[in-house]
C-alpha cells in the first residue's frame, strides 16, 4: 500500500504527459492521505501501549526518514532557482520547518516535501499520545472528535496557504493540529483488523472494502468535474475532504486486509519491492519530473511517463540499497542496544504483545 500511495503521486504530478486535461489522475495526490492513514495504522500498537522507551524509537525512526531525504536535498538544491532566501530554505528544510512560511517555501525544492514535517511532528507527539490513551481504546475517538473540531477551526480561520503571506491558522492547516486525524483513522483500522482478522467472516471486510472504493470514487469524480474551486467553495468539504479521502482508503485498507490475509510467494515479495521503494519513488519523482522537462527530450506523452516512471524506479533502487537500507539496519542494530531490559507498559484492553509492538515500531 505503500508502494501504491507513491507511485500515485508519481502519477498525479506526471499526469500532463499524459493527457492535457488530467482532471481524475490529478485527484490522486491523495495518496499522500493513504501515506497517513497507513503510519496510522502501522504505529497504532505504539500508540495503544500506553507507554514505550522513547530513545530506540527516536533512533529507528531518524535512521527512517534522515539519510535518503538528505542525500534527496542537496539535489534539489542543486537545480531549484536561485533565490537570495535558497540557503535559508535549504536550512530549514534540513529540521523539517519548510512548511512554517507558505506555500513559496514548501514547494521551493520538492513540493512533496511538503507531508515530511507531518509525518515527523506525528513521531514527535506519539509517545505523549500513547500516555494520554493509556491504552484506554475509548480515548480515541475523543481525540478524534477533538481535532476534528480543531481542523474545522483552523479552516474557517486560515487564508489561502499559497498566497505571499498566510496566516497562522494556514500553517497549521498543513501541520499536525490539521492532520492528526488522518493518522487517527489508521488506528481505527488497526483496531478493527484485530478484532476481525480472527473470526473467519468476510461479509464486513468485503462490504467495508466496497464501501471505501464507492466514497474514493465520488470523491475523485466530483475532483475532476470541479477541482480545487469546487473543494473550496463549500466549507464543509473545504474541511474535510481530505479526511474523507483518508476514510475511503482506510475502509479499502480493512477491506484489503480481511480478503488478502497472509501472502506468500510472488505476491508477497512484489508487496515488499514495492513497499521498500515507496520512499524513494516519493522522494526523487519530482527531480526526475524536472530534469525531464529541462532537457531537449520530447518523447510522446506515454512513452514520456513510462520513461520518468523508468528513471524514478532507477533512483529508488539506488536509493534503497545504497543508503536507504544499509541506514536502517544499523539504526535498528544501534536501537536495540538501547532497548530497555523491562517491557513497555501494555496495554490492559488488548494486551498488546512486546514482540507486535517491536515489529511496528
Amino acid at each position: 500500500m505503500r508502494g501504491l500511495a507513491a507511485w500515485m503521486v508519481f502519477t498525479a504530478h506526471a499526469a500532463h504527459l499524459l493527457t492535457p486535461d488530467p482532471a481524475f489522475l490529478k485527484f490522486l495526490w491523495t495518496g499522500v492521505d493513504l501515506f497517513f492513514v497507513i503510519s496510522g495504522f502501522v504505529f497504532a500498537p505504539l500508540l495503544l501501549s500506553g507507554g514505550f522507551a522513547i530513545r530506540p524509537y527516536a533512533i529507528r525512526r531518524v535512521f527512517r526518514l534522515y539519510p535518503l531525504y538528505l542525500v534527496s536535498l542537496p539535489l534539489y538544491y542543486l537545480i531549484a532557482p536561485e533565490s537570495p532566501d535558497k540557503l535559508l530554505y535549504l536550512l530549514r528544510h534540513l529540521v523539517f520547518l519548510g512548511t512554517t512560511s507558505g506555500a513559496h517555501e514548501a514547494f521551493f525544492f520538492n513540493p512533496a516535501y511538503w507531508s515530511l514535517p507531518v509525518e515527523v511532528e506525528y513521531y514527535l507527539l506519539l509517545p505523549l499520545l500513547a500516555l494520554i490513551v493509556a491504552g484506554r481504546l475509548r480515548v480515541v475517538p475523543a481525540l478524534f472528535g477533538i481535532f476534528c473540531v480543531v481542523r474545522f477551526g483552523i479552516v474557517l480561520g486560515a487564508t489561502p496557504f499559497a498566497s505571499p503571506d498566510p496566516n497562522r491558522l494556514s500553517i497549521l492547516r498543513v501541520h499536525l493540529p490539521g492532520i492528526l486525524i488522518e493518522f487517527l483513522v489508521g488506528v481505527f483500522v488497526y483496531v478493527a483488523h484485530q478484532r476481525w482478522r480472527d473470526s473467519g467472516q468476510r461479509l464486513w471486510p468485503m462490504l467495508a472494502g466496497a464501501g471505501g472504493l464507492a466514497l474514493w470514487l465520488s470523491l475523485g469524480l466530483f475532483f475532476a468535474r470541479h477541482g480545487d474551486p469546487g473543494i473550496g467553495a463549500h466549507l464543509w468539504l473545504k474541511s474535510y475532504f481530505s479526511l474523507l479521502c483518508a476514510i475511503g482508503y482506510g475502509l479499502m485498507l480493512f477491506g484489503l486486509l480481511g480478503l488478502l490475509g497472509g501472502l506468500d510467494g510472488r505476491a508477497r515479495q512484489s508487496a515488499f519491492f514495492l513497499g521498500n521503494l515507496s520512499y524513494g519513488v516519493y522522494l526523487f519523482h519530482i527531480l526526475v519530473l524536472r530534469l525531464y522537462e529541462r532537457s531537449d527530450l520530447a518523447l510522446p506523452g506515454a512513452l514520456a511517463f513510462i520513461a520518468c516512471g523508468l528513471a524514478v524506479l532507477v533512483l529508488a533502487l539506488l536509493g534503497y540499497h545504497l543508503i536507504e537500507h544499509p541506514a536502517r539496519t544499523f539504526g535498528r542494530r544501534l536501537a536495540s542496544h538501547r532497548e530497555p531490559t523491562q517491557a513497555p507498559i501494555l496495554s490492559r484492553e488488548r494486551g498488546w504483545g512486546e514482540g507486535e509492538l517491536k515489529r511496528h515500531g
